[in-house]
């Protein structure tokens, strides 16, 4: 009977032996295949960060294409003097070279004070008032081209800009309508309702403003004699352009 025993203990000691291997090696497989697949998943990641495609350029959308066409036309209309788009005529030599009139006209006069040929900047023919030419197709553009206003910041065409800024623009600079009086003040158009409110100039009397209208009498007389001057002395080089 006592053997009996015996072999049962030592039977179910080995039962529960190969039990406890049984589970240490599941557990160890496990454990293995887990590493295995977040090696595999971490692989994969690398792989996908190292082989993405470079980041493609943004499309233009509607709105930054006639910016483009806009900065297009600027370069190729501008003046090839002082390369600005001007609102005054425009000229072009015998090669088709635009000048704007100021620049057209401060070319012929400078090269007259130092009795040289005049010639194109860009191609150097001989240019004059004889053989350069408006270009009325280009004004035209240059008039349906838009542009800001320097004081509300709105946008226009260049044709009308210039009238928008001397007379519409509430931000335009202004200057009190006493300013002869001697008042000082400046500022936007939309505040001088407010600023002719409170001005003093109306209210003071004719011996508070005598002295004030006499210093700008002055200054008004030398402003003149020196235009006077300078006529005088363009009078005698006799300076023109042909």
């Amino acid at each position: 009977m006592t053997e009996i025993t015996t072999t049962t203990t030592i039977s179910n000691d080995l039962q529960q032996n190969l039990s406890s291997e049984i589970i240490v090696n599941l557990s160890s497989d496990t454990n293995e295949t887990t590493l295995s697949t977040t090696g595999t998943t971490n692989s994969m990641l690398d792989s996908t960060i190292v082989d993405e495609p470079p980041t493609k350029k943004c499309k233009l959308t509607t709105n930054d294409k006639p910016r483009l066409l806009e900065d297009r036309l600027s370069s190729i209309l501008s003046c090839c003097i002082c390369l600005d788009l001007s609102t005054l005529p425009i000229f072009q030599c015998v090669n088709g070279h635009l000048m704007c009139a100021s620049c057209f006209n401060h070319l012929l006069a400078d090269c007259k004070l130092k009795d040289e040929q005049t010639t194109c900047p860009n191609c150097r023919c001989e240019i004059s008032k004889s053989n350069c030419t408006r270009n009325l197709a280009v004004e035209k553009t240059i008039s349906e081209l838009p542009i800001q206003c320097d004081y509300c910041l709105q946008i226009f065409l260049r044709s009308e800009i210039k009238i928008h800024q001397s007379q519409n623009c509430p931000d335009r600079p202004t200057i009190c309508d006493y300013s002869l009086l001697g008042c000082n003040w400046n500022g936007p158009f939309h505040t001088l309702s407010s600023h002719l409110a409170i001005c003093e100039y109306p209210t003071k009397t004719g011996l508070e403003l005598i002295e004030t209208i006499r210093a700008q009498k002055r200054g008004c007389d030398d402003e003149k004699k020196y235009l006077e001057t300078v006529v005088d002395l363009l009078s005698l080089n006799q300076i023109g352009v042909s």
